[in-house]
């Protein structure tokens, strides 16, 4: 009669381990699909710098000649508004 108690201890305990070794696995994987997904949003976050990245240095190029081009034409006219000037000083004298 005990070794009949013995033999369904041991099946239960190993029923139980059984089920405890499946959680642990499903844990696991859980554990390594959160990795991946962590992996997979930190190569999307570099590969969004480096576009944003791009995208700021395109912008900064374009301001660069916007503000060239206004400095040209700023330039071109505060040599005219001289000349005018000085010719105005000139026909004064």
């Amino acid at each position: 009669m005990l070794w009949i108690l013995g033999i369904v201890l041991i099946a239960t305990i190993g029923g139980f381990g059984s089920e405890y070794l499946k959680h642990q696995r499903k844990l696991e994987k859980m554990k390594i699909d959160a990795m991946d997904k962590q992996l997979e949003l930190e190569r999307l976050k570099q590969e969004n710098f480096l576009l944003e990245n791009q995208h700021m240095k395109s912008e900064l190029e374009r301001i660069k000649e916007e503000n060239k081009k206004l400095l040209e034409s700023k330039q071109k006219n505060e040599d005219s508004r001289w000349l005018i000037e000085e010719t105005r000083t000139e026909e004064e004298e």
